[in-house]
């Protein structure tokens, strides 16, 4: 939450709801639910956040940060179905693992043979 320190402008505008400079009224949330937003956005990296950005960028009219651009706060949601490698049908699209490849070989690091 945002606690305005004592004596600056910030907490003027806290508390009234004005800018002390220019006399125009500031949009102050109140809401808890709506304090959360603003929080989530301003940490929309971390995945906890999420849905919460969404529902921020939504409220805002701000899709377009949603995407894979440069500027895009957020990725799209990822379809589940493809991610699982399975297609609607139920076979399996995956290849398998380790086909015509030899298995990794085990190292172990720092070891000395013995003479």
């Amino acid at each position: 939450d945002f606690y305005p320190t004592p004596s600056t402008l910030s907490t003027c505008m806290y508390y009234t709801g004005i800018h002390p400079l220019t006399g125009e009224k500031v949009y102050i949330p109140r809401d808890p639910h709506e304090k959360a937003i603003q929080r989530a956005l301003m940490q929309y990296k971390n995945p906890a956040n999420r849905s919460l950005v969404l529902e921020g960028l939504k409220i805002a009219g701000r899709m377009d940060l949603v995407g894979f651009g440069p500027k895009c706060l957020l990725r799209p949601e990822r379809d589940r179905r493809k991610e699982s490698g399975r297609n609607p049908s139920g076979g399996d699209r995956r290849k398998p693992q380790n086909q015509g490849r030899k298995p990794a070989k085990k190292t172990i690091r720092n070891t000395h043979k013995k003479k």
